[in-house]
Order: structure tokens, then sequence, then C-alpha cells
């Protein structure tokens, strides 16, 4: 009983230490508030019929990411939403400076038509779920 019990706290052990080391947890913190680095500006969204969308931004960062991300966000007049599309664009290794051209296209499923769109970027990698992490937002009526 003493070995297993022995066993188990190193394991425990071993774990924890892999996941500090690893990075696996977050110490930053964000209060909804934008200190981002970014120009956004030109930010588009243009219908291509059939439920399609295309999404157009430039963006100018004023310092070197390591990656950014848009999600989009879809409403209808009533204000519901209608769908969250996660990764309309993304790209890796971000240097200031740069202009860059963001398009992406999108589908909205359904019958339903989207009234406006909350146009989110991150700097993390799949970070639609949580607004408050975002560096960039800007609505977009349609």
């Amino acid at each position: 009983m003493g070995n297993r019990l022995v066993v188990i706290v190193l394991a425990m052990f071993l774990v924890m230490g892999v996941v500090s080391i690893s990075g696996c947890t977050d110490s930053s913190s964000n209060d909804g508030t934008s200190d981002s680095s970014l120009n956004v500006s030109n930010v588009q969204v243009i219908s291509k019929g059939y439920g399609s969308y295309d999404i157009k931004a430039t963006i100018i960062p004023d310092k070197d990411y390591s990656y950014l991300e848009m999600v989009a966000k879809w409403y209808d007049s009533s204000g519901a939403v209608i769908e969250t599309s996660p990764l309309v664009w993304n790209m890796n290794n971000v240097k200031a400076g740069e202009t860059i051209k963001a398009t992406g296209l999108e589908y909205i499923s359904g019958d339903e038509t989207p009234a406006k769109v909350d146009i989110l970027i991150f700097d993390s990698v799949f970070s639609g779920g949580d607004e408050s992490n975002a560096i960039f937002k800007q609505t977009v009526e349609i």
C-alpha cells in the first residue's frame, strides 16, 4: 500500500511539472479592454449571394505577433445570434509595420439573413469563445 501511494504522488508531481514547463497554463490577464497594437481599417462584409459573404480588412500591427486570427459572430435583425464563424482568417509570424490584407469567405447556413456581424481579432489560437480576450472588435451592419 505504501509503494502504491508513493507512485501516485510521484505521478502527480510529474504531471504538474510537465504542465508547468510546457506552458499549458495561462498567467496573462485581460479585463476585456483593447490593449491592441493593431490598426484595422477598411473592414467590409460583402454578400456574394446564397448565404456566402466575403469579409475583408486591412491590418497594420504596431508590434510583432506570433499569431492572429479573425472570428465573425452573425446576428439577425432582432439581435439573436445566427452563427459564429470561429476561424475566418489567420496568419502566423505577423511583423510590425506590415500591411496585411485579411480576406475570408464565410457561409451562413439555414434561412436566416444576417443584419450585422461582429468582427473580432485574437492573438491566440481558437479564442473565439471568449470575446473578452479579443484585441480588436468592430460591428458591421449589413
